[in-house]
């Protein structure tokens, strides 16, 4: 769990991205809340933050200002910015301090989960390890079709399932492993129907049916196609 500090003067914007962060992208908690720079350097004294997102516009000690010395003291921590359409030139200057990234008002939860992303997927890259948030949720996407084989399975299903936006799992699958989510739901009820092929004595169309295909003869085409033989041929082969 990633522990964030979260700078902003409007209340409203704190709690909007303090649930996208711990109730829709998960994997982050919000220990720290701060309405303006200075506010936020003296939580910075005492703990470390693993990442901080903060506006650029407060009262007392702006994002800039703010940025600007926290850096100097904690140079690898990432900085996210939050900014509005009319701040380009504070944002330039942002960038230049060395945040990672910077998000428009009003915030977007797909883009607040593509900056994450990156930013944890540049870390992997530094420490030649996954992080252990993303590859918990692989297990648990994988866990959830590998469960439900038998049902419609949709990015919306597994995002009710696990309570994770539809995005961030389309884009956490697709950067973890090397097989886009909707082939590898196909290629688990193909790994499954061969197992019930070779090992029951079930009706194909009873198969088709518990590896989510309603229609048998759909089931044979995907199966061929996937294969490179019918289900029955597969079964008699020798």
């Amino acid at each position: 769990m990633k522990k964030v500090l979260l700078v902003d003067d409007e209340k409203v914007i704190r709690i909007g991205i303090k649930k996208l962060l711990e109730d829709v992208i998960t994997g982050y908690k919000v220990m720290w809340e701060a309405s303006n720079g200075y506010e936020a350097l003296e939580i910075a004294n005492i703990e470390v933050p693993d990442l901080v997102i903060t506006d650029i516009r407060m009262p007392e000690m702006n994002g800039i200002d703010f940025i600007s010395y926290f850096k100097k003291r904690h140079p690898s921590v990432s900085v996210i910015v939050i900014s509005g359409h009319d701040d380009f030139s504070y944002v330039r200057e942002a960038l230049k301090l060395g945040v990672k990234d910077y998000l428009l008002k009003p915030i977007s939860r797909s883009d607040l989960a593509s900056i994450l992303q990156n930013i944890d997927n540049e870390s992997s890259a530094k420490k030649g390890l996954s992080d252990p948030s993303e590859s918990a949720n692989i297990s648990k996407i994988k866990d959830v079709i590998k469960e439900n084989l038998e049902k419609e399975i949709t990015l919306h299903f597994i995002s009710n399932a696990l309570n994770l936006h539809p995005n961030y799992i389309s884009q956490l699958f697709k950067r973890q492993t090397t097989i886009k989510l909707s082939d590898y739901i196909i290629q688990q009820r193909i790994d499954k129907s061969k197992e019930l092929l070779t090992k029951t004595n079930l009706k194909i169309y009873d198969i088709a049916y518990l590896v989510g295909y309603t229609n048998s003869k759909h089931f044979s085409v995907v199966f061929k196609k996937t294969v490179g033989e019918t289900p029955y041929q597969y079964r008699h082969k020798k």
